[in-house]
């Protein structure tokens, strides 16, 4: 099985990118192409990082969704992320990536919130 695995889903508010596996060092481009593929698709839009499979990210995943967060900025489009597991969670929360990114308890949440929201934990 890949180490992650990315499907996209076109909603009315914004694309869902739903993560099931790892964000590391051998999985950080396939993941930073897929965010910005996304919001090349909605620039001025919204990209929803739906993480209820997500089971892990490293230093080389947080980078890179730091990377894509900046390159979502730079084309007037926003990442949020939804449906954090309590290890990911913990894991932004220590390093301070959740007070940049907004993060909300489920991506209906993350899809219905205002495009410049604040994070919702």
């Amino acid at each position: 099985m890949p180490a992650l695995t990315i499907s996209s889903h076109e909603h009315e508010d914004g694309l869902v990118l739903a993560l099931d596996g790892e964000i590391d060092m051998a999985t950080e481009r396939q993941f930073h192409r897929a965010v910005l593929d996304a919001v090349a698709a909605r620039p001025h839009g919204r990209v929803v990082l739906d993480c209820t499979r997500l089971s892990f990210i490293d230093s080389s995943g947080l980078r890179a969704l730091i990377r894509a967060h900046k390159g979502a900025s730079e084309h007037d489009a926003r990442v949020f992320l939804a449906a954090l597991s309590d290890r990911v969670a913990q894991i932004l929360r220590v390093t301070a990536v959740d007070t940049r990114i907004p993060v909300f308890p489920t991506v209906e949440a993350a899809l219905a919130a205002p495009a410049w929201a604040p994070s919702a934990n």
